[in-house]
C-alpha cells in the first residue's frame, strides 16, 4: 500500500504516529516551506534541529528524509509531524522564489557560492560528493557529524 498523507496513520507504527502528532501539536515544526512543485522543506524541533524533505505526488507520499539518527524504521516522529502539517496545509511558498534567483544567477555566482559552502559546511561537502565524485568513498570514523 502506499503512504499517503491521508493514510500515513494505518501504515506508520502507532508509538511514532503518537510522538509526531505530539511534535505537530506543541508547534514543533518549523519553516515548513514549499521548495519546489510537490516538494516540501521543514526544521523539526526536538532533541535537536532536524531537516526533513518531503516530496508529494497529489497526497502520495513519494519520498521523505531526515537527518535524525532514527534507524528502527522508514518513518521517524519528526517525518510524521511534518506529514500532519503538510495534511493541515500549513506551509509557506519559497519555491518560486528560489527558482528565480537560481534562473538569474550567472554560473560564476553559484559556483563561487558553491565552492565557499564545501569549504564550510562538513555535510553540504560530504553531500556534494557523494552526488558527483564516482570515487568518493564514506568516512568510518565514529564521531557525531558537528564535530572536526
Amino acid at each position: 500500500m502506499q503512504m499517503t498523507l491521508t493514510n500515513f496513520e494505518g501504515i506508520v507504527e502507532a508509538k511514532i504516529i503518537e510522538r509526531g502528532l505530539d511534535y505537530y501539536r506543541s508547534g514543533d515544526v518549523k519553516k515548513l516551506e514549499k521548495v519546489g512543485a510537490n516538494e516540501y522543506g521543514a526544521v523539526v524541533f526536538g532533541s535537536e534541529k532536524y531537516s526533513v524533505y518531503i516530496k508529494t505526488s497529489g497526497k502520495e507520499i513519494v519520498e521523505h528524509e531526515c537527518d535524525c539518527p532514527y534507524d528502527y524504521g522508514d518513518v521517524c516522529k519528526h517525518k510524521v509531524a511534518v506529514f500532519y502539517a503538510l495534511r493541515h496545509g500549513n506551509f509557506s511558498g519559497t519555491g518560486d522564489e528560489l527558482t528565480a534567483l537560481l534562473e538569474n544567477l550567472h554560473d560564476s555566482a553559484l559556483r563561487r557560492f558553491v565552492l565557499n559552502l564545501l569549504k564550510k559546511d562538513r555535510r553540504f561537502r560530504q553531500e556534494f560528493l557523494r552526488e558527483f565524485d564516482e570515487d568518493f568513498e564514506e568516512d568510518d570514523e565514529d564521531f557525531e557529524e558537528d564535530y572536526y
